[in-house]
């Protein structure tokens, strides 16, 4: 199964460099890319994998470092999540992409949110909570990719 990992996020506000970590953990053991913000552009880096995973920090009034996670399907997600950070979110990018490249997207594409604790300005580094989170994602997807 051929998978990438896309890590969405600036790794110079704090805990939303969370997807951006994950990525350089990723590195090598599996196909990923970084991303600062969702866009478009994650339909051309998707195209042609069979599971694409994209992580991305979230501030959905959860407690620092939970972690969120389900499938992108047609028509579903919209409402919860949808707009909460981003200009698209990422139901309405997915979305897109099954309709303009039908045969080219994968069978499944998973978010994995992880609760902020703070996105400070100019500030490198992850919250304890977040940091722990990432850990148990990049552990999670490595295993599961090995399969």
């Amino acid at each position: 199964m051929k998978v990438i990992v896309v890590g969405i996020g600036n790794p110079s506000f704090g805990d939303d460099g969370a997807g951006f970590e994950i990525v350089e953990r990723l590195k090598g053991r599996v196909a990923t890319c970084h991303l600062l913000f969702p866009s478009l552009e994650i339909l051309e880096k998707i195209k042609g994998y069979d599971l694409a995973i994209l992580v991305d920090a979230v501030d959905i009034g959860l407690n620092p470092g939970e972690i969120v996670e389900f499938s992108i399907e047609k028509g579903k997600n919209k409402e919860r999540f949808g707009g909460l950070t981003h200009t698209l979110s990422m139901e309405e990018i997915v979305t897109t992409g099954y309709e303009l490249f039908p045969d080219e997207m994968p069978q499944k594409v998973i978010f994995i949110g992880i609760q902020v604790e703070s996105m400070p300005p100019f500030t490198k580094g992850l919250s304890p909570p977040v940091k722990k989170a990432v850990e148990e994602i990049s552990s999670k997807i490595l295993f599961a990719s090995l399969k």
